[in-house]
Order: structure tokens, then C-alpha cells, then sequence
């Protein structure tokens, strides 16, 4: 297969786009959110309709559940700081630089620490500063002003949420399903390269950027999950729990970091040329099963078969039992003797983890469509 590097512009920048189509649908709603936003702030009259604007490039996320944590810390956050910032404003002396200093601090300290404390209310500071600061926060009213902010931040949380849900709409179980493919897909790599390394050169350098991708990876399913908890909280979908995948993908994972621990060095002779084979079989077929699971994943089908991999892995025990019970193991040293009992553990595990993502697969597939029967 050709490089892409070797393709010409145009298709590298269509397969770029292509691998890129919730970020490019995020865009959308973005645009489309903004000028709503901005065309009702003006039909309403609204104060200054930029901040209207503004809250919905904010809180507007890649898929909806974000959107409405988003949201909502957007909104607790203007409403706590605003009429904190306003109380404070009222008492003291306008346009005195050396009160405003004062009433600075006095609403810094206790936001500051509040926003430290709980996340959502990370806006609030910076809501009391513009309200003491701003010029139009010292012509107007303080309750006008926060009033104001509040209406204008309330349209934009409005409209963003609305766009969310009828804009080329963004479940997060969808984006679930993405993000654990990709990392499936990720793990069938690292699995195919560090059994290769017991029987042969050890890429270390490898093995290390792949701990450090497939550990994003992991993140990005964990943000995902986080944000399909709250639509499922939220009644904005009746997808399965969530928590079972990520709990099951960080199972994988740490079973990848174990079988690499015990491959960070080849086997030893008779062991290499004794159990390559079926190593490499257990290889093939695991890097197979991965890539296969994580398309199933991504594409919310069926799960494919395990039978290639259960019949490889049948095949390494067979030979493992076999070299114990002819001594073999009985002169190795401690090390390696721990690094191959490690190794069929972790392959054992894998095993059983894999089996238990292939329940999550099922349970996330979407049902095929029933075919009409021939008249």
C-alpha cells in the first residue's frame, strides 16, 4: 500500500478530512449557533449581543452531554460572580480607583478560592472583574449589568444547547464508541509488537510511544464516558452504562503494560525457538482480533469472532505445559522464570478482558435493520 506521503495533495487533504468528521461537524454547529445567537440578541435588543456569542462558541462541545456541563458551569459560574460582583459594587464609591482595588480583592479572594474548590464555578472571577472593571460595568447599574450578562449568556446557552440537538447531532456514546475504537485498534499494534519482540529484537522505542498514544487514548475515552454519564443522567439517552468500557479498556491496557514488562528482553533459548511459533500465532491473531474489535466498536456493529485468537492461545499453553513438564523451566534464572510465568498470566487475563469487551461491543451494536420478505 502506498504511503500517504506520496499521494497527491488533494487526496491526502480528503483522507485528512475524512478522519476528522466530528471536529468538522463541531464546526458547523459552532458557525450556525453564532449567527442565531447574534440574530436574536439583535431581534430582542439586547444589551451587548457578543456575549451571547460568545457563550455559545464556549460551552458549544463535540457532542452533547459536553455541551451541557458546559452549559450549565457557564451559567452557575455568570450568575454566582455577577451578583457577588454586583454586591460588592453597590457598596462602594464609583470611580475611585483605590475602592475598586479594594472591592478587586474583596471579590478575588472568596471566587478564587470558591472556583478552586468546585470546578464549576471557574467563570465567576472573571465575571466580578469585568463587572468592576469594564466601562460599561461603571456606567450602569451593577444589577443592571449583571442582569444584563445573565440574559445575554443565558440566550447563548439556549441556542447552543438547541444547536446541539438538532445540528448534525453528537451523542456521546457515538463518540464513546470512536475513541474506544481507535484505541483498540492502538492495542492490536502494541500487542503484535512487543510479542514480536520475545522472539526476536526488542523495540524499546516502540513500545514506549505506544504506552504513551494508547494512554491518551484511554483519557479521551474516559472524557467521553464522563460526558455520556451525563446525558444518560440528563434523559437525553438510553445508551448502555458507560463505565463498563472504560473500566474494561483500562483492564486492556494494563494487561499490555504487564506482557511488555515481561518482553522488555527475548526469551531465552530453548524457549525462543519452543514457544516462537505459538507466540507469534497468539500475535497475529490478537493484533487481528484488536483491529477487527475496534472497527466493530467504532462502527457500533456485532463483534467479530474469537476463535482465530482462543485456538493461538490453546496452541501456547499446550506448549508452555508441555516445556514444564519436561524440567525446562526448572534451571532458568529467578528473573526469567518470573518474566515467563508474568507473560502467561497476562496473556491468560487478556483472554478474559477481551471476551468481556466483546460483551461491551455487543451491547453498544446497533440493531441491523430487519430485511422485508420476498413477496
Amino acid at each position: 500500500m502506498p504511503s500517504t506521503s506520496s499521494l497527491p495533495a488533494a487526496t491526502r487533504m480528503r483522507l485528512w478530512l475524512a478522519g476528522r468528521g466530528a471536529e468538522a461537524r463541531l464546526a458547523v454547529r459552532v458557525a450556525v449557533a453564532g449567527v442565531l445567537a447574534l440574530a436574536l440578541g439583535e431581534l430582542l435588543g439586547l444589551a451587548q449581543t457578543y456575549w451571547a456569542v460568545f457563550t455559545t462558541v464556549i460551552v458549544m462541545q463535540a457532542s452533547l452531554g459536553g455541551s451541557l456541563q458546559a452549559t450549565f458551569d457557564r451559567f452557575v459560574g455568570t450568575v454566582g460572580g455577577g451578583l457577588f460582583g454586583a454586591a460588592i459594587a453597590m457598596l462602594l464609591p464609583r470611580n475611585d480607583p483605590a475602592w475598586i482595588a479594594v472591592g478587586l480583592v474583596a471579590a478575588l479572594l472568596p471566587l478564587v478560592f470558591l472556583a478552586a474548590i468546585d470546578p464549576r464555578f471557574r467563570v465567576a472571577p472573571v465575571t466580578a472583574v469585568i463587572l468592576l472593571l469594564s466601562p460599561t460595568g461603571q456606567q450602569v447599574s451593577p444589577l443592571t449589568f449583571t442582569i444584563d450578562r445573565i440574559l445575554e449568556i443565558g440566550l447563548g446557552s439556549v441556542v447552543a444547547l438547541a444547536v446541539s440537538l438538532v445540528v448534525l447531532p453528537a451523542r456521546a456514546h457515538g463518540l464513546l464508541a470512536e475513541a474506544t475504537g481507535r484505541l483498540l485498534r492502538e492495542l492490536g499494534e502494541f500487542l503484535s509488537l512487543i510479542l514480536g519482540g520475545l522472539t526476536g529484537t526488542v523495540d524499546h522505542a516502540g513500545i514506549r510511544r505506544l504506552q504513551v498514544s494508547s494512554r491518551r487514548l484511554l483519557g479521551k475515552v474516559e472524557a467521553a464516558a464522563a460526558e455520556a454519564r451525563r446525558e444518560r443522567q440528563s434523559h437525553l439517552s438510553d445508551d448502555p452504562d458507560p463505565e463498563p468500557v472504560v473500566r474494561t479498556a483500562m483492564r486492556l491496557r494494563n494487561d499490555m503494560i504487564i506482557i511488555a514488562r515481561a518482553a522488555m528482553e527475548p526469551l531465552p533459548a530453548p524457549f525462543d525457538t519452543r514457544l516462537g511459533p505459538a507466540l507469534s500465532e497468539v500475535a497475529t491473531a490478537g493484533g487481528s482480533f484488536f483491529r477487527d474489535l475496534g472497527v466493530a466498536f467504532a462502527n457500533r456493529a456485532a463483534p467479530p469472532s474469537r476463535e482465530a485468537l482462543q485456538r493461538a492461545q490453546r496452541h501456547y499453553d499446550g506448549e508452555m505445559a508441555a516445556v514444564r513438564e519436561e524440567g525446562a523451566t526448572r534451571g532458568l534464572p529467578s528473573a526469567a522464570a518470573a518474566r515467563l510465568f508474568a507473560l502467561g498470566f497476562a496473556l491468560d487475563q487478556l483472554q478474559e478482558n477481551l471476551r468481556d469487551m466483546s460483551d461491551r461491543v455487543a451491547e453498544f451494536a446497533r440493531p441491523e435493520p430487519r430485511k422485508k420478505a420476498a413477496p
